[in-house]
C-alpha cells in the first residue's frame, strides 16, 4: 500500500474542487486531487461524440468581469481571470411559444431589460417595475455585502445591509410567491422573466426568490459570457495550477475510504482504480475538500462520523435533474432562421409558468406530440471554438427525472431515447424548415446519465432544490462547506448552490472557512 502525504486532499474534480485545489495551491499549500474519472472537470468538461465535440453544461455563466459578480474575486486572485476568452452572450435569453407567442428577447442589463419587458406588456408596467426594483436592490446588497469582507469597506457593509432590509419579509417567499404580488395573472410576463426557470428549478412554488433574484439578477446586471473552448479550459487551468505548485492530479483513482487519527481528523484517503478495485494506496493529509454529493461523502466514513454527516445534510430534497438533446447540423444553423444563441421554447400545452413542473414527467413514456419546455443552446451563434471544422452544435436542454428511466431496460430505454430524438428532430425542422435534413449526428442524455457521470444521487446536477428555507432570515443560509468533522469540508454544489458560480463560491467558501480555523488554532 502507497501513501504519500499533502496538506490537503480534494476528492473530485468539479468546479467546487478545482477551484478549492487552486486556491490551497496559490496560498502555498501541498494539494492532490483525486478524480474517479479519467477526464477532468465532472460537469464542466467536454466529450466527443462521432465528430462533434459536446460540452455538457456550460451554456453561460455570469460575467466575470463585472467585479459585482461572485467569481470575479475568485478568479482574479486565483490569477485566470484574464487568463480565459469570454465569448459574450446577447440577449440573456429568447423566449417564444405558450403565452408568449412571438419570439421575446430579455436583453442585459437592469434598466434595458426592464423597458424591454414594459414595452411588451404595459398592462403589467407598475408590477414590473416593482419586481425589477426587488432584483437589483437584492442584487446591489448581497455585492456589497461580499466586497465589504473582501475589501474590508465598512462603507459597503452598511450600505449591503440597508438595501438588505427589503428581504425580510420575502426570506421564505418563492419565486410564484412573487410574481403573483407584482405581476398577478400575466402569465406571459412571468414566463419572459422566468422562461429560464428550469435552468434552476422544476416548480416556481418550490423555487426559493431570493435564490433566483440573485441568479438572475447576477446576469442582467453583468451578462452572461461563454468560456470559448468550453468549461473544459477553465478546469485544464485551474488544474495546471495546482501541478504547478507542486501538488498532484490523480485521474482513474476512486476514493474509498478516508481514515480519521485519534482526535477524529482526516489523516488518509484510501483510493483504487474504479474498474479494478484491487490496489488500494493511501495519501495523507491534514485536511480533505469532498466535491462530491454528502451521500458520497458519508459512504467513505466509519461510524460515529457516518451518522454525524447523515444528519447533518440529510432530509434536503434534491435538485431537478436534466436532459439534452444534442444535434450535429452540416450547414449554418442561421441558414434555417436559427440565428439566436439561447432560446426557451413553451409548447403549446403551457399555459402557465407553473406549468413548467409537469415537462420533467413526459419523459416517462414515449413522446405522443406533448413535448416538454426546452431550451435550445445554438454554439454556432457565437464564437464558441467548439467545432473544429466539423458540424455545428445544437443542444437542446429541458428537465428530467431518473424515475422516468429506472424501470427500463437498457435496450428499451435505447428505444425510448431514440423516439425522443425523433421527437426534437421534428420539433425544430418545424420551427426552423430544413435544419432536420442538416442533422448528421445525435445523441440523447438523460437523467440517468447524468447519474452515471456526476455520480449524485438521482442525477441531480445542481445539488440541493434551492426550496424557501423552513427558519427565518436570523437562521442563515440553510447550508454550509463545514462538516460535523473537524477538517473535512463538502466542496460542492450541495455545499452552495449550483451552476458555475454557485460550485465556485462553495470551493472558495470551503477554503476560506479552513483558513480561518487554522489561523484560529494556531
Amino acid at each position: 500500500m502507497g501513501e504519500a502525504s499533502f496538506d490537503a486532499i480534494v476528492i473530485g474534480s468539479g468546479l467546487g474542487g478545482l477551484t478549492a485545489a487552486a486556491l490551497l495551491a496559490k496560498a502555498g499549500r501541498k494539494v492532490c486531487v483525486i478524480e474517479r474519472n479519467h477526464s477532468l472537470g465532472g460537469a464542466a468538461s467536454a466529450f466527443k461524440q462521432g465528430a462533434l465535440t459536446i460540452e455538457p453544461s456550460l451554456h453561460q455563466t455570469a460575467d466575470p468581469r463585472d467585479p459585482r459578480e461572485p467569481k470575479h474575486a475568485i478568479l482574479n486572485e486565483i490569477g485566470l481571470l484574464d487568463e480565459i476568452e469570454w465569448i459574450a452572450v446577447s440577449p440573456f435569453f429568447s423566449v417564444r411559444g405558450g403565452p408568449v407567442g412571438d419570439t421575446f428577447d430579455l436583453p442585459v442589463g437592469f434598466d434595458t431589460a426592464r423597458e424591454a419587458m414594459a414595452r411588451r406588456f404595459p398592462q403589467s408596467r407598475r408590477g414590473i417595475d416593482r419586481l425589477f426594483a426587488l432584483m437589483e436592490t437584492l442584487h446591489a446588497g448581497v455585492a456589497d455585502l461580499s466586497r465589504s469582507r473582501a475589501e474590508r469597506s465598512v462603507g459597503k457593509l452598511l450600505r449591503g445591509t440597508l438595501a438588505l432590509r427589503s428581504l425580510i419579509g420575502d426570506w421564505r417567499a418563492s419565486l410564484d410567491d412573487v410574481l403573483a404580488r407584482t405581476l398577478g395573472g400575466d402569465e406571459a410576463a412571468k414566463l419572459c422573466l422566468a422562461g429560464n426557470l428550469s435552468y434552476y428549478a422544476d416548480d416556481p412554488r418550490r423555487m426559493w426568490w431570493p435564490y433566483f433574484a440573485l441568479a438572475q439578477g447576477g446576469y442582467l446586471s453583468a451578462g452572461g459570457v461563454f468560456i470559448k473552448g468550453g468549461s473544459r479550459v477553465l478546469s485544464m487551468k485551474l488544474a495546471k495550477i495546482v501541478i504547478k505548485a507542486g501538488g498532484s492530479v490523480l485521474l482513474g483513482r476512486e476514493a474509498v475510504g478516508i481514515d480519521l487519527d485519534a482526535a477524529g481528523r482526516p489523516a488518509f484517503v484510501r483510493h483504487a482504480d474504479p474498474k479494478a478495485g484491487k490496489t488500494i494506496e493511501r495519501v495523507g493529509a491534514k485536511s480533505v475538500f469532498a466535491n462530491c454529493a454528502p451521500d458520497i461523502l458519508t459512504s467513505l466514513l466509519d461510524e460515529p462520523f457516518r451518522g454525524a454527516l447523515a444528519r447533518a445534510y440529510g432530509g434536503r430534497d434534491l435538485s431537478t435533474s436534466l436532459f439534452t438533446a444534442h444535434f450535429g447540423i452540416n450547414a449554418p444553423p442561421a441558414k434555417f432562421g436559427l440565428d439566436r444563441y439561447g432560446t426557451m421554447v413553451l409548447p403549446e400545452w403551457m399555459k402557465s409558468l407553473r406549468d413548467t413542473a409537469e415537462s420533467a414527467g413526459l419523459f416517462a413514456s414515449d413522446p405522443d406530440g406533448r413535448l416538454p419546455s426546452y431550451g435550445i443552446a445554438n454554439y454556432s451563434a457565437i464564437d464558441s471554438g467548439l467545432s473544429d471544422g466539423g458540424p455545428a452544435l445544437l443542444s437542446v436542454v429541458g428537465l428530467d427525472r431518473l424515475s422516468n428511466w429506472a424501470a427500463l431496460s437498457p435496450q428499451h430505454e435505447k428505444d425510448r431515447r431514440e423516439r425522443w430524438l425523433d421527437a426534437f428532430q421534428s420539433a425544430l425542422d418545424r420551427d426552423y424548415p430544413g435544419v432536420g435534413a442538416a442533422v448528421t449526428e445525435r445523441t440523447f442524455l438523460n437523467a440517468r446519465s447524468m447519474r452515471n457521470f456526476l455520480n449524485t444521487p438521482d442525477g441531480a446536477v445542481y445539488g440541493f432544490a434551492p426550496v424557501p428555507p423552513r427558519r427565518g432570515i436570523w437562521a442563515g443560509i440553510p447550508r454550509s462547506p463545514r462538516t460535523p468533522i473537524p477538517g473535512l469540508y463538502l466542496a460542492s454544489s450541495f455545499s452552495g448552490s449550483g451552476g458555475f458560480t454557485g460550485a465556485m463560491m462553495a470551493g472558495a467558501e470551503a477554503v476560506r472557512i479552513a483558513m480561518e480555523l487554522a489561523l484560529r488554532h494556531s
